[in-house]
């Protein structure tokens, strides 16, 4: 509960009001030499799915790929919490594919947020406010 609390706070005094100062400011920054926007719209279409999908494919992917190889879910060795059935033939299959699709669509998600991100910066208004730059603490 202490750390749900410190994750909290830390989120509630200085995340949050980052994140919303850099999408106020976004046209100020060039990170890495990259205009500011297309970072964050290729950030948020392409990175965060991809991070979800490694994230989550380290853990789904052996186990979708040792469940088809041993024709049965859960798989060979596969420790479980509680007495389970194991579900073999086209049942089986269906579960270890589920674990493989998972990341896969994240995959196919960035590979589409690209081509969406690569739109919406086609559609960039170019009347920003530059004054918001130059009075800005952190400049």
């Amino acid at each position: 509960m202490l750390l749900g609390v410190l994750v909290l706070i830390i989120n509630e005094k200085w995340y949050l009001p980052f994140i919303n100062w850099y999408v106020s400011t976004v046209h100020c920054h060039t990170p890495f030499g990259y205009s500011g926007i297309s970072v964050m719209w290729y950030s948020i279409f392409v990175g965060l799915p991809l991070f979800g999908a490694f994230i989550i494919g380290v853990f789904s992917i052996p186990i979708g790929c040792k469940g088809l190889m041993h024709k049965q879910f859960p798989p060979k060795g596969m420790k479980v919490y509680k007495p389970t059935k194991i579900l073999r033939g086209w049942r089986g299959n269906v579960k270890s594919i589920f674990f493989l699709l998972i990341p896969i669509s994240l995959i196919l998600f960035s590979v589409w947020g690209y081509f969406q991100a690569t739109d919406l910066l086609q559609k960039v208004p170019n009347d920003f406010d530059y004054s918001v730059c130059e009075n800005h603490p952190l400049y």
